[in-house]
Formats: structure tokens, sequence, C-alpha cells
């Protein structure tokens, strides 16, 4: 009997659905060959390297593994993680209000246009050695710092969102006698969501490179710390699985912002 339903449920399988879960799981098999074959060549080819430039596989994974048995790893990786999730939610937020308030009066935009150019066009890391001047060694410079790169994404994003809302709706939730908020709430925010879930999806690796950029110019913690004190030593091991570190937090703060933009379009 219970064999009898189980085959009648999967008779009942929507096509389409089988069809995309045999390419998920084909584009994961992938993944993981292409992950296999890499490391392998790797290995293979690792006598022949230098290892004071590069480690092989098993080496990096003989670092992180003593890094997580005497918690190293994840006392520094708390240290870049809360960098991260401050400066990231600061930045965000700030270009998102900055975004929406510009988008929505041009004459303003026009003003401020030159300023937001300028900052923008500055590298980032020159910012660094103010930063300590201004607010110490502790983790305020690699906040602000992180704050900055993810705040000009979000502001480009959402700007760029907010000039692509349909005028019509506009004009039409006008003629309805919507209050300048009313017409915010209903028009211009949900119309520039997409945008919006774009710009927090670009905006991970700026707030990663933010922090570890902090980090390389002042700490004595942080991922970023681990790798610069492991360059110091010679150590190509530590520097790389730094590295895996940083893709592997990367790869999870991004999967955060796909699975919420994937729930927004699911409420729609």
């Amino acid at each position: 009997m219970a064999d009898a339903a189980i085959a009648m449920t999967e008779r009942m399988i929507d096509p389409a659905v089988a069809n995309a879960r045999r390419r998920r799981w084909a584009v994961f098999a992938g993944r993981a060959l292409l992950i296999v074959a890499v490391l392998g060549v790797w290995q293979l080819a690792s006598p022949k390297l230098d290892p004071v430039i590069f480690s092989s596989p098993l080496q990096i994974a003989q670092r992180l593994g003593e890094w997580l048995a005497n918690g190293t790893l994840w006392k520094n990786l708390l240290v870049t993680g809360e960098e991260v999730a401050l400066g990231y939610v600061i930045g965000a937020a700030a270009g998102v209000v900055l975004g929406l308030v510009l988008g929505s009066y041009p004459v303003l935009a026009e003003i401020l246009d030159p300023v937001l150019m300028a900052i923008y066009g500055v590298p980032k890391i020159a910012f660094g050695p103010l930063f300590v001047v201004w607010f110490g060694i502790n983790i305020t410079p690699k906040l602000v710092i992180t704050a900055i790169m993810v705040f000009f994404f979000m502001f480009f994003s959402t700007y760029d969102g907010v000039r692509r809302v349909d005028k019509s709706l506009i004009n039409s939730i006008r003629l309805m006698g919507a209050t300048p908020l009313q017409e915010r709430l209903l028009v211009t925010i949900p119309g520039s969501l997409p945008s919006i879930f774009l710009g927090l999806k670009l905006a991970v690796p700026e707030a990663l490179v933010g922090a570890i950029v902090g980090e390389l110019i002042v700490s004595n913690h942080g991922v970023g710390y681990l790798i610069q004190f492991a360059a110091t030593q010679l150590d190509s091991a530590g520097v790389f699985a730094g590295l895996f570190v940083l893709m592997l937090l990367a790869l999870v703060a991004n999967s955060i912002v796909k699975l919420a933009s994937e729930k927004k379009g699911t409420y729609e």
C-alpha cells in the first residue's frame, strides 16, 4: 500500500519541478567535481612548487585544523564577523535612506552629486590612517571603512531603482490623493526593491573587503590579522587558510542575502 502511494506521488510530481530538481543536482555535482579536480591537481603539483609561495591543500587543511583545535580561528572569525555584520548593516541602511531621498528629489541629487562622486573616487584604504587618528585602534575605524564601502553600493543601487520606478504609477497614485509618504510606501519603495536586493548582494564582498582592509591597517585580531601575521612569517599555508575562511564567510553571507531575496519574491 505504501509503495503504491509513493509511486502515485512520484507520478504526480510536476515535470517542471522534477527538471528543476535535476538541474540543481547537476549543478551541485558539477561544482563538486570542479573543486575536487582543482584540489587534486594542486596537490599533485605541490611537490614541484616552492612551499614558501604555494602550500599544498593538505598543508592548508592542517593549518585550519590547528586553528580550530586551539581556538584561534573562532576567536578571530568572530571579530571579523562582527565588523562585517555591523558595518554592512550601518552602510546598507544609510545607502538605502540616502538613495531613496535623492532619488525622490532630483535637485538635491544634483547638488550633492559632486561631493558623493569625489568621496567615491578616493580609494577607501586612504581613509584608514585618518580614521585611526580620529577613532583610535579599536573596532570603530574598521566599522567606518566597512560601512563606507557598503554605503556607496547601496546608495547607487537604490538611487537607480528609484529613478526606474514607473512614473505612470506615481502619477496615478497622486491623482488618487495620496500623500508623499503614501507615495513612497506604496510605489517608490516596492518598485525599488529589486535594485535594493541586488545592491545588498553586491555589497557583501565589499563589506568583507572593508573589514579586512581595516584589519590590515591596524588590528591584533581578526582573519585579516591572521593573514597578515602568516605573511610576515612566510607561512603560505596560513595565508591560504585565511583566504579560504574569507571565501566561506562570503558564501555564507551571500546565501543569507539570496535567501532573503527569494523570501521577498515568495511573499509578493
